[in-house]
């Protein structure tokens, strides 16, 4: 297998055959080797060189030092090598002190069959790479990015030079999906660093709105496939203002001039020409193009109307509009207040509370409301209303850990595994099934931490629902 970069194994076995065996098999792959008969010994190994070791495979059964409790060590050290641990005993307390030490990544029994042992080995390596590789990228964009930051200010050839930078970044983002067919999320992620690092406002505001979209994909019936389409079509959807000045990006549209206008528009086009440089984000691509279609045909770049318009576009929309207002209009609350007389009447802003913390949530539900059937999906549209008036509802904020969720409690951030998958959105409310699971989980140790949530005002229940 080619790889792009070299990788070292380090081999701990208290038996020198049993050393000598695994040191045949990886050596006529091409794999340089390190190799310790203790767990002490190979501490010291990596005490010279942490960042030299890809890859651990440890005895469990050792004298001295036991192979948990030599990786839990290991993993102080050397934190982003992968851990597999070896033993010729079916002890599942073994392995469950491996697990919870030495956060092992694969359990492997002896006797090994060399095709298995490779195949797992490869299969590590293969998320080394896509993390070195990552890091790469991110490094050079940086680089990219300052480079950038010192061209000329003109707002036209700006927007193009990042456009050109973004087609560079895609190219590269295309060769690490083709050779290691994994971490399409990534991918995105690094995308979304670009963006934060030229624009901090606007990563914050695109990182909000995939997180509403995901949650109002998941309230719509999407599969899970489908909520993770919308979400990262939300991480990545506004690159194409990348290069743009602020006052622009935060400008209300009304405000623009026509040259202005134009180069907005501009936007979700060139946003779609770079992610479908990589062929495994065209469908994010579409979306994103598409999140300014309005349904009454008015919207840009291509007017589709109502169905044309695909299902996480209308979701996207739905999502964007209401964080541009939440995020990117002004911090002044005045000037916030100003922006929005711009499409309520006086009397409406004139009642509005100044103090009230969720008043920026407040403006912008009514606002884009102002849009259900012609500029937004009515449908959507009603799914924001529900989750922001279920928002409004609860009360009580607090941090609490797993094992003291209850029934009817809501999430107030998202909830992810410590590698950054998604557990549920924020806003999801807990039902016994989902506390039961989500206990199970942590038992693992596998969500660190407390939790933020909010506990149900049980004074707004509907009429004709019961809770216990």
């Amino acid at each position: 297998m080619t790889r792009s970069y070299s990788h070292t194994l380090l081999l701990v076995d208290d038996e020198p055959s049993i050393l000598n065996s695994l040191k045949r098999l990886f050596r006529r792959q091409g794999f340089d080797i390190l190799s310790a008969e203790s767990g002490q010994a190979a501490l010291e190994i990596l005490d010279r060189d942490p960042e030299a070791v890809s890859l651990i495979i440890s005895d469990q059964r050792m004298p001295g030092m036991s192979g948990s409790e030599f990786l839990e060590q290991a993993a102080r050290l050397a934190p982003e090598a992968m851990r597999f641990t070896l033993t010729g005993h079916a002890d599942i307390n073994a392995v469950i002190d491996a697990v919870n030490k030495g956060k092992i990544h694969r359990y492997m029994t002896k006797p090994w069959k060399d095709q298995e042992i490779l195949d797992q080995v490869n299969a590590a390596l293969d998320q080394v790479e896509l993390r070195l590789e990552n890091q790469r990228l991110k490094e050079l964009t940086q680089r990219q990015n300052q480079e950038l930051s010192d061209l000329n200010k003109d707002l036209e050839k700006k927007v193009n030079e990042r456009t050109w930078a973004l087609q560079i970044q895609m190219k590269q983002l295309k060769s690490v999906n083709r050779s290691l067919n994994q971490g399409l999320m990534e991918t995105v992620r690094l995308l979304l660093a670009l963006a934060s690092s030229s624009n901090p406002r606007l990563g914050t505001y695109m990182t909000e709105t995939a997180q509403l979209a995901r949650t109002l994909a998941k309230a719509a019936g999407m599969d899970d496939a489908g909520q993770d389409l919308v979400e990262m079509a939300g991480l990545v959807h506004d690159i194409g203002l990348l290069g743009m000045p602020e006052s622009i990006i935060e400008k209300d549209t009304r405000m623009m001039t026509n040259e202005e206008l134009e180069t907005y528009r501009r936007h979700p086009l060139i946003a779609a020409v770079s992610l479908s440089a990589v062929e495994r984000l065209q469908p994010v691509a579409d979306l994103v193009r598409a999140h300014h279609e309005y349904v009454d045909g008015s919207g840009f770049p291509d007017r589709l109307t109502g169905d044309q318009i695909p299902l996480g576009a209308r979701i996207l929309a739905v999502a964007a509009g209401f964080q541009t207002i939440v995020h990117l209009w002004p911090e002044n609350i005045q000037r916030l207040l100003a922006n929005a007389r711009r499409y309520l009447d006086a009397t409406t802003v004139k009642t509005m509370d100044i103090s009230d913390p969720d008043l920026r949530e407040v403006v912008a539900e009514r606002i884009v409301s102002l849009g259900a059937g012609t500029r937004y999906d009515l449908g959507v549209m009603r799914l924001l209303m529900r989750q922001t008036a279920h928002l409004r509802a609860s009360q009580d904020v607090i941090n609490l850990p797993v094992q003291a969720l209850k029934e009817g409690m809501v999430l107030m951030q998202d909830l992810r595994l410590g590698d950054g998958r998604l557990l549920l959105g924020k806003g999801s409310v807990l039902n016994a099934r989902s506390i039961q699971s989500l206990q199970g989980i942590g038992d693992r140790d596998m969500i660190g931490g407390t939790i933020e949530i909010a506990a149900p005002n049980l004074s707004d229940t509907p009429v004709g629902e019961n809770r216990s």
